[in-house]
């Protein structure tokens, strides 16, 4: 065979192995179904779909505490993700508890951070985390590292557009590296 041939046979084989690490970490990531848990953890954003699963879990008796990642100051998604929005700003008159903050950096690494403090501070053995598909690994990940309790990894069924799919397996693939090369929570 000659090396060019060799270069194809070899580029192809490369390409092949990322796409399948992609759809495993990416499209068919391990998830959990919902169970009780201490709290109900709806990472960043907060879409619709996320809080459906979540608001169904509330109902269903799975929690009674419903913590939210919420861009606090931005009007403009605070409008975008209304129902989170709204739960918020009636957090005390909800039949349940509700939690919401603007985790510090806000990103997924503040968000586990902010899971942990909450954990800490009110008792939490358990959580059930929803994020979407393509995030569920990497949340997998840098959750595990900031708290030690029993977490259910949600997902919240979001369809997702072809180009969304392909700026996920970017965007994840790049916070991965950026991931390996942070230590600890």
């Amino acid at each position: 065979m000659r090396l060019g041939s060799r270069v194809v046979v070899g580029a192809a084989v490369v390409a092949v192995g990322a796409l399948a690490a992609c759809l495993r970490l990416y499209v068919f990531p391990a998830h959990d179904e919902p169970r009780d848990v201490d709290a109900v953890y709806v990472i960043g954003p907060p879409t619709d779909a996320r809080m459906a699963v979540a608001e169904d879990m509330i109902a269903r008796g799975m929690s009674d505490t419903l913590v939210i990642s919420l861009v606090e100051d931005d009007a403009r998604d605070r409008a975008r993700w209304k129902r989170a929005a709204e739960l918020c700003d009636s957090a005390g008159e909800q039949p349940f508890s509700v939690l919401c903050s603007q985790p510090d950096p806000f990103t997924t690494r503040g968000e586990a951070r902010w899971l942990r403090a909450l954990a800490d501070e009110r008792g939490w053995e358990s959580a059930a985390v929803i994020t979407i598909t393509p995030h569920l690994t990497r949340a997998r990940v840098i959750m595990r590292r900031c708290w030690d309790g029993d977490i259910a990894y949600v997902d919240s069924g979001e369809r997702l557009a072809p180009w969304y799919w392909l700026y996920h397996f970017a965007y994840q693939s790049a916070a991965f590296v950026k991931v390996s090369l942070e230590d600890g929570c």
